[in-house]
């Protein structure tokens, strides 16, 4: 009972990993490292592959669109606020933009996915964008969905939205294999 291996509180209960309720400093680094290493792997792929088409060209087709019809605010965010989508980098980017009408019809039946549309005044499909730059698709699609480490709020660098927590989120190190995984997209409001 006593002495060298006598139990404690802390060590006698719970779980056998304990993992503390928020980051440390140290961590909030590291993982603020890692989300800029991910951007400068992006744009270095990025421009290596533009580079790569400014060396060697490609015939490629460039489509006209017309610009897009706006709408209004309730159709394009939902049921959230612009003052609740204001305060995530998520939300900023849905502000930003706009419903093309063409694409929104397109995928309301149950018929198999067209493409998805970049971001941005000349609408146009992210295969015809990459096809243009010289791209990827993956890649273009990361540029127009993923906000980088500068756009992002420290609330997004190290907490994620959790249904079941109290608060509805809780830290991104409870995620598993979450220094592997980008979690950098939470939902508008949250």
């Amino acid at each position: 009972m006593f002495g060298a291996f006598r139990p404690s509180g802390p060590l006698s209960g719970g779980l056998l990993w304990k993992i503390p309720w928020r980051m440390s400093n140290p961590q909030k680094l590291r993982q603020r490292r890692r989300l800029r290493r991910v951007d400068n792997i992006v744009s270095v792929l990025d421009t290596a592959l533009k580079r790569q088409v400014a060396t060697h060209p490609i015939s490629t087709t460039t489509a006209t669109s017309s610009p897009p019809p706006t709408q209004s605010e309730s159709e394009t965010h939902g049921a959230a606020t612009p003052a609740e989508l204001s305060t995530t980098a998520e939300g900023q980017r849905l502000l930003s933009t706009t419903t093309h009408v063409e694409h929104a019809s397109r995928r309301q039946g149950r018929g198999p996915k067209q493409g998805d549309l970049v971001p941005g005044q000349p609408r146009k499909l992210l295969s015809e964008q990459a096809g243009q730059l010289g791209t990827i698709k993956l890649l273009e699609r990361w540029k127009a969905e993923m906000p980088t480490e500068q756009e992002m709020h420290p609330r997004d660098k190290y907490t994620m939205f959790d249904r079941k927590a109290k608060g509805y989120r809780k830290g991104v190190h409870k995620l598993p294999k979450w220094t592997r995984v980008s979690q950098r997209l939470n939902p508008p409001g949250f």
